[in-house]
């Protein structure tokens, strides 16, 4: 005697596997793209750190005048923003005498330094004033106030933002 076998229980189970195979790994790709976005930003403090610290190296053994050490930062921020096109970029560096604000923005922004427009505009920027006694730098980048301590020697200083969807990720340092 032969029996018939039913198969359309196992073409459903077939489909459920598949089903929630696909399902996780869609959830997987989602939440890993998710996170990458955010530490790569924050990746951004290291590398921004150990290559700012090779221009003062640079320039402390080549023994430049403020004025060379001065362009040698600039030349780098703006190499930087260059290669940064998706953030907003801000860098502050420079002495008590001289200093300077650069970077790049993706949208109009209001940014002072201690009250002094520098641009309020997107794209590259830069501007330079003197602190006189003051002993603190103010970054201001719309309603956002930054505070960085106004040290004798060279300052250096920086703000990366980006934003994703509704989310807006800042670095500084």
């Amino acid at each position: 005697m032969i029996k018939k076998v039913n198969k359309s229980g196992q073409f459903y189970l077939v489909t459920a596997i598949i089903l929630a195979t696909v399902i996780i790994g869609l959830t997987a790709i989602l939440n890993s793209s998710l996170t990458e976005s955010n530490i790569k930003i924050y990746d951004l403090e290291d590398e921004i750190q150990i290559e700012s610290r090779n221009v003062f190296d640079y320039g402390l053994n080549q023994e430049l005048s403020e004025q060379a050490f001065g362009s040698r930062l600039l030349d780098f921020t703006k190499d930087y923003t260059d290669y940064q096109r998706d953030k907003n970029v801000y860098f502050i560096f420079g002495t008590k005498n001289n200093i300077t604000v650069s970077g790049y923005q993706k949208e109009d922004k209001s940014v002072s330094l201690n009250s002094l427009l520098i641009t309020d505009e997107a794209g590259e920027f830069a501007g330079s004033m003197n602190l006189g006694t003051s002993t603190e730098i103010i970054l201001y980048i719309d309603s956002l106030q930054y505070n960085f301590p106004l040290n004798v020697g060279r300052n250096f200083y920086f703000v990366v933002s980006k934003k994703t969807g509704v989310e807006e990720y800042i670095i500084s340092g």
